[in-house]
């Protein structure tokens, strides 16, 4: 599901993979943020992207953020989707039949 989109599910559960492995904790973490954010940071180079220090913080803060943004989206009662409100509810619908003019 969306919620485990980005880094933070990956980097938590090879650091405890790690740890009870006896391997370090600074080298499993350097390696799986590599993993994901060199091929995005290259994919951004090679297209002639903007690319800083400060976009690559973008990106971190970006994949942080994710799983709240996924719980808000979930538990909220209301959302916008390409401007119409829509009301997400668990209520049975009944479909209204009209008659038709045939």
């Amino acid at each position: 599901p969306e919620i485990l989109t980005g880094a933070l599910v990956p980097l938590v559960l090879a650091l405890i993979a790690a740890a009870s492995a006896g391997f370090s904790l600074w080298a499993t973490a350097i390696a799986v943020l590599a993993a994901f954010y060199l091929p995005e940071c290259a994919l951004a180079w090679s297209k002639g992207w903007y690319l800083s220090p400060r976009m690559v913080a973008a990106i971190m803060a970006r994949d942080l953020i994710l799983p709240a943004m996924w719980g808000r989206g979930w538990l909220g009662g209301a959302v916008d989707w390409r401007g119409n409100a829509m009301t997400i509810g668990t209520k049975t619908a009944e479909l209204e039949e009209t008659p038709s003019g045939a």
